[in-house]
């Protein structure tokens, strides 16, 4: 049905009008007459409540989350079993009773609110359930009701603290296989009282890690908790005899028997060695986790003539478990069936995306994944020094302005301020960590600068950078992606709910460099793209952890309202982003670090960006429509990198706005103009992203030009959809930014701001009106990052690619030959090969010029750039038969074989340039 323009301005005004309980808080609340409801109608609920004593507040409270739970009609819950929901209606219960003003309460520690009712442990045991099952049945309930700030904070807590502990306790185990004698341990012919023999000295170690890891550590990591394993180990292995110890063991046991009496420590050092070397641990890493942390804590516990009292060891964790009401960990000891993982939850031990294995190779498990991650970080890191290299002073030197003393000054600042909140987020008892982590980072910085500035010396052939050195956030910026590698390889662990290794979870994780080192996101940005390029040797999980921060700040971080973001699109000219070009370039061309950070671009580069009617079309048109923008002044320049962070905005948004109309079954003239619509936002209403997220806006976008078409799709439908993606998070439209401090619905924020906001150019596309010019569609470009085959910097035409064949196989019979491969010919490691690449230039050349004169010796080479104007105009003297050079070189490192020409004759119009 066709919409004239008032009942158009009609349907916009009234705005949305359906409330529904996904995205409606306040359906998602828990209420009714408790009082009158009758629990022991329910014979399974009051049996688990009675089991667990659990008071009656609390009771009440679960009865209302069961009864709540009971009412929804989703797939997903009628997929749970009844002791599934109960168990899960007792879990929010008792949280949500202790944690009354959610985890941040600054009167109460993590806002706990006295001792817990009812452990996680109890709740597992009296309903038979794996932990593994009751994390995803909580996981299934948050995604169709809200749950409490204190739930999801005390999930997200005890989900990762099983998983750590899980790994580690596997590894404890075969720890103790490589360490222990086995033989010994069944040989009844050597009479070992029980407190000394192995069994018991292997239950000492794990509850002495237990009490170490809670108070040494904060924030616990897998690799920082199984330092802290290893140590105890080594501790009790001092008290150990030899016989008990497999014969590696018991030789450095043997060898170091004569510095018992006399130091320790020297029985400290060569049985950590040991062990630090057959991990595969970095020693220095170990011994200043033992002397810094693990060491003064021992000695500050309780012994009994010289020995640790093992049943007051296990006593007070006993008191402290229950205190905090989570997971007995010492069940680990028993097997406990409540702590083993589902089939379902079993981490892939046998895979790794960075590491390549085989059938052979030995199970991998999630600690030696994490090792294996840093091991390759320090391997990259091994040829680097703390101090600028050679090249990289000369570098210095030859700046008309020396930045040497202003980079010592930046790192010594740096560096006070990453330590002063590491040891605030960890404790202070890892300063000394804290400095190993910013010195690994501080290697990389340096590496990574001297490979850019080797990159931009062959670039623009000049080496005085002094601008580009001189610039401060430049260095805070790759000194902050240094550092974020560095945090991210220490602080992986296994991730359940991603299904893969992560870091995620870790209090360090991204964006807190930036706020340690005070750096917004949006000039962060431009050092990524440049970093990944200028190291070469970063595993795949790091380039995938670089990728994913990229998404984070083109999405949201950089929305941020103090972000430097806003200035740079208020005094530059927006041009429509150029999205049929790569990513990371400007019509082509490849943008540099020195170019991202020395914006605007000069006026070479504007001529390049994008075309004067272009330009002139999109402000007509757009700016007629939405109006003057009141962030916009007025513009003098072009910003190359507000260029290009704007084109990788617009191909995200783009990518999502596909996946979420396919998913609603969108047309694609209507998928269009919704993305005009989207477009225009991004490029011409950039305060409606201010504090916001890019999906806030696109199911905007969608549900107002769907309505304003009449083929309105319900926003219940479209979050629906939306929760199936795999970029969706509760958040982002049960939260979103009104005004101040107010935040709503996606539906308030839809009818209280963004159809404010963009009311006059939305009913521009209604049927009754002439439809605004389109914006281009984001064409699918391979990303160098994914692509084995990628572009050399600044030669447009020359592209590098593996190669696949080797060019030395012997040649084919005349009868398995085709018309192709008839006139392919390789040649390099033949006699007289250098002369026949000669007389090919000369044919070549005298082919182009038209003449038989013989070749300057200064032109005899291929080219690979693109001919100009003059040799344009001569392809009509081209011969038919034309041969076409193309240079393949195999992308090993390995490999030290010459580079391999192959020669295609291939028949090019005459019209076509050469």
């Amino acid at each position: 049905m066709d919409i004239d323009s008032k009942s158009t301005d009609s349907i916009l005004t009234n705005g949305v009008k359906e409330v529904h309980p996904v995205i409606s808080d306040q359906s998602e609340s828990v209420s009714g007459t408790i009082d009158t409801i009758d629990m022991t109608a329910d014979a399974e609920f009051d049996q688990l409540c009675t089991n667990l004593n659990l008071p009656d507040d609390v009771k009440k409270k679960a009865w209302s989350v069961y009864e709540h739970l009971k009412c929804k009609d989703f797939e997903e819950l009628k997929q749970m079993t009844k002791t599934e929901l109960i168990v899960s209606a007792v879990y929010i219960a008792v949280v949500d009773i202790r944690m009354p003003y959610g985890p941040a309460d600054p009167q109460l520690e993590c806002g706990y609110l006295g001792q817990a009712v009812a452990t996680v442990t109890d709740l597992l045991t009296y309903s038979r359930m794996r932990c593994t099952t009751l994390f995803q049945c909580l996981h299934v309930v948050g995604s169709v009701m809200s749950l409490s700030e204190a739930v999801k904070y005390h999930l997200k807590f005890l989900e990762k603290k099983y998983c750590i502990m899980s790994a580690l306790y596997h590894s404890f185990e075969r720890l103790c296989k490589v360490v222990f004698s086995e033989e010994q341990k069944d040989d009844s012919s050597i009479p070992v009282p029980q407190t000394e023999g192995v069994e018991h000295r292997k239950t000492l170690c794990w509850v002495l890690f237990l009490h170490a890891k809670d108070s040494l550590s904060v924030d616990l990591q897998i690799v920082d908790g199984f330092y802290i394993l290893v140590c105890c180990l080594e501790y009790v292995l001092r008290t150990t005899p030899a016989f008990q110890l497999n014969s590696s063991f018991a030789a450095v046991k043997i060898n170091s028997i004569e510095s018992i009496n006399t130091e320790v420590q020297g029985l400290n050092s060569s049985m950590l060695q040991k062990l630090s070397e057959d991990l595969s641990c970095n020693y220095e890493e170990v011994s200043a986790v033992q002397s810094n942390r693990t060491e003064p804590f021992i000695q500050s516990l309780k012994h009994t003539e010289g020995e640790l009292d093992l049943e007051n060891l296990k006593a007070t964790y006993e008191a402290n478990y229950k205190h905090e009401g989570d997971l007995n960990e010492m069940l680990f000891l028993n097997c406990d069936t409540h702590l083993q993982p589902s089939e379902n939850n079993k981490p892939p031990f046998n895979q790794s995306s960075s590491t390549t294995k085989t059938s052979s190779d030995p199970p991998l498990t999630p600690v030696r994944a994490a090792l294996n991650t840093i091991q390759q970080l320090k391997n990259m890191l091994a040829s680097a020094s703390d101090e600028p290299s050679l090249a990289l002073k000369e570098f210095f030197n030859k700046c008309s302005l020396n930045p040497t003393a202003s980079m010592a000054s930046r790192l010594t600042r740096l560096k006070s301020l990453f330590m002063k909140e590491y040891a605030s987020e960890r404790g202070d008892n890892q300063r000394t960590t804290a400095e190993q982590r910013f010195l690994l980072a501080q290697r990389l910085y340096y590496r990574v600068m001297e490979a850019m500035l080797n990159v931009e010396k062959e670039r623009l052939s000049q080496t005085d950078f002094s601008q580009l050195l001189n610039i401060d956030t430049f260095h805070v910026s790759l000194m902050a992606c240094s550092m974020e590698i560095v945090l991210m390889t220490y602080d992986v662990s296994w991730n359940p709910s991603k299904g893969e290794m992560s870091s995620e979870d870790s209090r360090l994780s991204f964006p807190w460099i930036l706020k340690v080192f005070l750096l917004h996101a949006y000039d962060f940005f431009k050092v990524l793209a440049s970093f990944i390029k200028a190291e070469p040797v970063l595993t795949k999980d790091i380039v995938k952890h670089l990728q994913t921060l990229e998404i984070k700040i083109l999405e949201e971080l950089a929305w941020k309202s103090d972000s430097p973001l806003f200035d740079a699109m208020s005094n530059s000219e927006i041009c429509q982003p150029n999205v049929s070009s790569p990513p990371d370039s400007n019509n082509g061309i490849s943008a540099s670090t020195a170019e991202l950070y020395l914006s605007p671009m000069n006026s070479q580069m504007r001529s390049r960006v994008i075309s004067p009617g272009t330009s002139t079309t999109l402000s007509s048109r757009k700016s007629a429509a939405v109006g003057p923008s009141p962030d916009k002044k007025h513009t003098t320049h072009k910003s190359q990198s507000l260029t290009i962070f704007l084109n990788k905005v617009c191909r995200l948004a783009y990518h999502r706005l596909q996946q979420l109309c396919s998913l609603l079954n969108v047309q694609k003239d209507l998928q269009h103009k919704i993305w005009t619509c989207l477009e225009c936002c991004i490029t011409h209403r950039p305060a409606l992203l201010k504090n916001r997220h890019l999906d806030q806006i696109m199911m905007c976008s969608l549900y107002s030009i769907c309505k304003v078409m009449d083929k309105e799709i319900k926003f219940k439908a479209i979050v629906q959809m939306y929760r199936e993606l795999p970029n969706a998070e509760q958040h982002i439209y049960k939260s979103a930014l009104i005004q101040g401090a107010e935040h709503d619905s996606i539906i308030a924020f839809y009818n209280k701001v963004f159809m404010q906001n963009m009311k006059t150019y939305i009913t521009m596309f209604a049927p009754t009106k002439q439809t605004p010019t389109l914006s281009p569609v984001p064409k699918p470009v391979s990303s160098p990052l994914t692509s084995p085959v990628y572009r050399i910097a600044h030669r447009n035409h020359l592209y590098v690619s593996p190669l696949k064949d080797s060019p030395f196989k012997a040649p084919h019979s005349p009868s398995q030959m085709t018309p192709t491969t008839r006139q392919l010919y390789c040649f390099g490691e033949g006699i007289g090969s250098a002369e026949k690449l000669r007389n090919i230039n000369e044919t070549v050349f005298r082919a182009k010029n038209g003449a038989k004169s013989v070749t300057p010796k200064s032109l005899k080479r291929l080219k690979f750039d693109q001919p100009d104007d003059s040799i344009q105009n001569s392809a009509d003297v081209l011969p038919d038969n034309c041969t076409v050079i193309v240079k393949k070189r195999k992308m090993s490192t390995q490999s030290q074989q010459p580079p391999v020409l192959s020669i295609q004759t291939e028949k090019t119009p005459k019209s076509e340039s050469k």
